[in-house]
């Protein structure tokens, strides 16, 4: 069987539905407050990217993101967009390399707030 890899996974613990990725203060701009959303990048590879959650300054995900055949030690990144009529800005970047075993991550972002994510590589 190959290994997996997959990132926002969604879970359910006593009947409640856990939210494994999600975004904390995130930054207004001159448009008003953030319309997020994430881009999920394995390897160089773009997975996906979840829907927009619009004025949102904490928002959540629940798409989940699947990878065959990843390797230990390979590059998970997760961008944060600000989705605009124009352009999207780019409000951070989280980047991890993958282990076994299901990990919780947060990270920084470069404009301001913070990313929780959860990925597990079997």
């Amino acid at each position: 069987m190959d290994d997996l890899l997959g990132t926002c996974l969604s879970q359910v613990q006593d009947g409640t539905h856990q939210k494994q990725c999600a975004a904390i203060g995130l930054p207004q701009d001159s448009l008003g407050i953030t319309d997020g959303y994430v881009k999920v990048h394995f390897r160089s590879e773009l997975l996906g990217q979840t829907e927009v959650r619009i004025d949102e300054a904490n928002p959540w995900w629940r798409e989940e993101f699947i990878y065959v055949d990843p390797k230990p030690s390979d590059p998970l990144t997760l961008e944060v967009h600000d989705n605009d009529n124009i352009w999207d800005d780019l409000v951070g970047i989280c980047t991890t390399l993958v282990q076994r075993g299901t990990h919780r991550n947060g990270c920084v972002l470069e404009e301001g707030g913070m990313l929780f994510y959860d990925y597990t590589l079997s």
